[in-house]
């Protein structure tokens, strides 16, 4: 990649999305210009890299696993800060001498504005209660996945700290689609 610029070309999700930004980190952590192919979700973006249409793709696991265990895709790395259980052999980034690119993506449930606090109080139960119990754990273990229980201000305190971060990473590397004026984070985070 370093010295082919341009030659290679990664699938991203869509713009904005995790795969788009993480290719653009590793850009900028590794001096490396890959081009960008952008397709409309990951199921696609994966299918280009299997058939050999784009070199490489930054997937969550969720969604690379079957074909990473089907001999499809290969793992060359993970971008968390440790290996996988379920992907033993594949390397982090940092172990690979490629730094500032601890990358690790959370789900969370959210509610409409004005919900009322019992309400979410109930929800967060309901919810905890089932990413406690030992089968639904080892389901999303089996997938790479760790299930995280916890309250709202844990969550508002996490989505925070993301926004923070991304907005300066956005800022430094211009990583924000080309095709939205102003700010990118918040015209995200804004109603259609």
């Amino acid at each position: 990649m370093k010295r082919e610029p341009g030659r290679f070309r990664y699938a991203s999700a869509g713009d904005g999305t995790p795969p788009h930004f993480a290719a653009g980190l590793f850009q900028l952590a590794t001096g490396t210009s890959v081009r960008s192919t952008t397709f409309e979700g990951a199921a696609p973006a994966i299918a280009s890299t299997i058939d050999g249409q784009t070199q490489v793709m930054f997937a969550s696991l969720l969604t690379a696993y079957r074909p990473v265990g089907a001999g499809q895709l290969r793992a060359l790395a993970v971008a968390g800060p440790k290996r996988l259980p379920v992907l033993p052999e594949a390397p982090t980034l940092a172990e690979l001498g490629v730094r500032g690119m601890e990358l690790t993506q959370r789900y969370g449930l959210f509610a409409p504005a004005g919900t009322a606090a019992t309400m979410v109080e109930q929800l967060n139960g309901a919810l905890s209660a089932v990413l406690r119990d030992p089968e639904v754990k080892a389901g999303f273990e089996r997938y790479g996945a760790t299930p995280e229980p916890g309250g709202p201000e844990l969550l508002a305190r996490r989505v925070e700290t993301e926004l923070e971060r991304w907005q300066r990473i956005i800022k430094v590397s211009g990583l924000a689609p080309s095709s939205i004026d102003g700010d990118p984070v918040q015209q995200f985070l804004e109603p259609c």
